[in-house]
């Protein structure tokens, strides 16, 4: 339930976004209506509950009093409507119908200016024909009414990240619009977003991508490179190379699907196999990336190289066909083990991912596809359990992932609930560090990211 709520605030995102792109009646902005307004009736079918609610506070999600971390990095089309209406959320009283869906999702397209007060935002939204959407007033974290708690101890340690990861959400998501509607692309913006993230200090290796599944195309279709960017600096990182080569991988990985706004939507989002002749059109999107680059100005050889070459294996087979006797680069061949790793094991609306485990097991077998010492490092770097994955040790208790350990298959773990069943309180959940207990070991990975799908092992 946890998580179909999250994927609804991301397509309500989502949807605003795309009317802003388009209009009304554009296939897109229908479609989208018609499935958040079916998606709410099967929520709301399941709970038995005639409204849904979504509450903000400090410009995150908030759900029983917690803070969401994926929709908060996803969702910021729907975080900034609600700021501009000075509101704390929205109760969507059910039924709503597509058209109702579309008529808010122009009115967030619409209106840039900020309303002078909370009633003359709910006024605008009865003359829209919104009566059955209220706006909550705003919310306060902890105060006499304790509307929003303190975030437990795992969604703490990811919540001083989510800036930063909102902003690389909405740099792909600005440089996807604007391509594909006249070809221009902010590389600075991309570049400003790289130093910002590369520049994050005492954050560890924390894959904060890894607590958002992506509900639609659009979101994963951004969501992916944001990771691919935050991947790639994380290995990079641990490798002890500099701090400006840090920053351009992550303006790498933040660019380099930039050639797929130039690939026509029918084929970039079909949900089947693509024919011969798709295939031979998708793979076009490095070498279109790449002139797209040439004609903005601002992007170094790094990340031209590595918009032009993530596609290559370390054989140099792959795409696009490379001359006789050359081989890809070591930092395109860094964001290529990235992206096939992202892709192996994010959440898609087409497909389960696989666990770590699973992919660096898939990829290990193709010898000669991945440089091997950076596939390596990059096992050394994320280990086989990321931190926030929810496991079952081998005693029956269950635990969320604190930090990789020194070996990959042992990480340090917080007890969440003990081997009776019985619930660990929040302040007494101890640390473990499973290098040291020979005889505990995680026996199943229940999910990957907060709320995520059960995975096996």
């Amino acid at each position: 339930m946890e998580q179909k709520y999250s994927d609804l605030i991301i397509r309500l995102a989502n949807g605003i976004s795309q009317r802003q792109m388009y209009f009304d009646t554009h296939p897109r902005v229908v479609a989208t209506s018609r499935e958040v307004a079916d998606q709410m009736a099967a929520l709301a079918g399941e709970t038995d509950a005639d409204a849904l609610s979504i509450g903000i506070c400090d410009g995150k999600f908030v759900r029983n009093k917690r803070y969401l971390i994926g929709p908060s990095i996803a969702g910021r089309a729907l975080v900034d409507f609600a700021a501009r209406l000075g509101c704390g959320g929205f109760t969507f009283v059910l039924p709503l119908g597509a058209d109702e869906m579309t008529a808010f999702f122009r009115l967030g397209a619409d209106r840039s200016q900020a309303y002078a007060s909370l009633a003359e935002a709910r006024a605008a939204f009865a003359r829209s024909g919104l009566a059955n959407i209220d706006l909550a007033g705003a919310l306060s974290e902890g105060g006499e009414d304790d509307r929003v708690r303190a975030a437990d101890q795992t969604t703490a340690d990811f919540l001083p990240l989510v800036g930063i990861y909102q902003d690389m959400y909405d740099t792909v998501s600005t440089n996807t619009q604007t391509v594909g509607a006249n070809g221009s692309v902010d590389t600075g913006r991309a570049f400003a977003a790289g130093t910002r993230l590369a520049g994050m200090a005492g954050q560890g290796g924390l894959d904060v991508m890894q607590f958002l599944r992506y509900p639609d195309y659009d979101s994963y279709t951004i969501g992916h490179s944001v990771r691919v960017a935050a991947l790639s600096m994380l290995l990079a990182r641990d490798l002890g190379w500099s701090q400006s080569i840090l920053a351009e991988l992550a303006a790498a990985g933040l660019l380099h699907d930039i050639g797929k706004g130039r690939i026509p939507p029918e084929i970039l989002f079909k949900p089947g196999r693509l024919d011969e002749e798709e295939r031979r059109i998708i793979e076009t999107h490095p070498e279109l990336g790449a002139r797209i680059l040439l004609d903005n100005p601002g992007s170094s050889a790094l990340v031209l190289s590595a918009t032009w070459g993530h596609h290559l294996r370390h054989d140099g087979k792959g795409y696009p066909a490379m001359p006789t006797g050359h081989e890809p680069g070591i930092a395109t061949e860094l964001v290529h083990v990235c992206d096939v790793f992202e892709a192996l094991t994010a959440h898609r609306p087409y497909k389960r991912p696989l666990s770590p485990r699973q992919a660096f097991e898939l990829m290990l077998r193709e010898e000669a596809g991945f440089h091997p010492r950076l596939l390596s490092a990059l096992i050394d770097t994320l280990g086989l359990y990321p931190p926030g994955s929810e496991v079952r040790l081998s005693d029956g208790s269950e635990a969320v992932v604190v930090s990789r350990g020194s070996a990959l298959d042992r990480p340090l773990v917080r007890i969440t609930r003990w081997m009776n069943g019985q619930a660990a309180p929040e302040g007494q959940q101890p640390t473990l560090d499973l290098a040291g207990l020979p005889d505990l070991e995680i026996s199943e990975i229940a999910s990957v990211g907060l709320a995520g799908e059960p995975l096996p092992c």
